[in-house]
């Protein structure tokens, strides 16, 4: 196959791969804006009905566009989410025929986990993050103000922590990933966990809308628990350069503390043989 052949390939490729991504945001956009109040009702469920004092604790509106623009946006995230996998999976497929089929398991691999890991970030904002802090949020001093939350205010914090801690939860694989090519090392990666604090403190009053108290400390804590299990992953594969969380020291304290009764055992049956009482 000549050079030129093979260009003719890669732009063919490229070309479906843009094609297919289109079709799929078009799609995405168009379900989500025909199911719009299902899709909302779904992304409203972890507040509840904290975010009104009216019917059904339902966000409010300001301006009589606000509704239909807060609509065609959410319709532009679901055709972004419809078109990613697409995206991936062609940009993947792009390198397999010039990539040997022990790069392509570790890059498909590699992929696979990265998508994975960016919806379980999803997951923990929806889940997790939202109605805990909503639940205070919106709870604390309602004895002096009834909160009356705007739908774009809430829309615009909800999907910006989708996409931030979406990114963050990519940082063990980035990590592993660093030290599997040789770049970072268990000890260097270790070596900046004092800077990794401030590091955490201030990327997540940057990530955290509206720098509320509570969202701040979720994502800094969830950030700092994430540089840990990639430092951990880097340790797995050389579990001699570290002690990580103390594992060596707590595997001789269980070794001792296993020992201990075996040692009692032998010496008491040597102190019996001795005095003569073991027959």
């Amino acid at each position: 196959m000549t050079v030129y052949d093979r260009l003719y390939s890669v732009g063919k490729r490229i070309r479906w791969t843009v094609i297919a991504a289109v079709i799929a945001f078009t799609v995405g956009a168009s379900a989500t804006f025909y199911w719009h109040v299902q899709v909302f009702g779904f992304l409203l469920a972890p507040a509840g009905d904290l975010l009104s004092p009216f019917e059904g604790g339902k966000p409010t509106y300001s301006a009589i566009t606000d509704m239909f623009g807060s609509t065609l946006g959410l319709s532009i995230a679901g055709g972004k989410l419809s078109a990613f996998p697409v995206l991936v999976v062609g940009s993947v497929s792009l390198l397999r025929p010039m990539t040997p089929d022990s790069w392509w398991r570790f890059l498909v691999g590699y992929s696979l986990v990265s998508i994975a890991m960016f919806a379980t970030g999803i997951c923990f904002v929806y889940f997790v993050m939202m109605p805990v802090s909503l639940n205070f949020l919106l709870h604390f001093g309602t004895e002096i103000a009834i909160p009356v939350i705007l739908l774009n205010n809430y829309m615009e914090l909800l999907l910006s922590l989708f996409k931030w801690i979406g990114i963050v939860f990519l940082l063990p694989v980035a990590m592993n990933l660093a030290g599997k090519s040789g770049l970072l090392s268990y000890r260097k990666a270790k070596g900046v966990w004092r800077v990794a604090l401030p590091t955490v403190a201030f990327f997540s009053a940057i990530i955290s809308p509206g720098l509320d108290g509570l969202i701040t400390v979720f994502v800094g804590v969830t950030m700092y628990s994430l540089y840990l299990v990639g430092l951990g992953s880097i340790w797995i594969a050389d579990p001699h350069a570290g002690n990580f969380l103390w594992f060596w020291t707590f595997r001789r304290w269980g070794a001792w503390l296993i020992g201990r009764p075996a040692a009692g055992y032998y010496w008491l049956q040597v102190k019996m043989l001795t005095h003569g009482l073991w027959w």
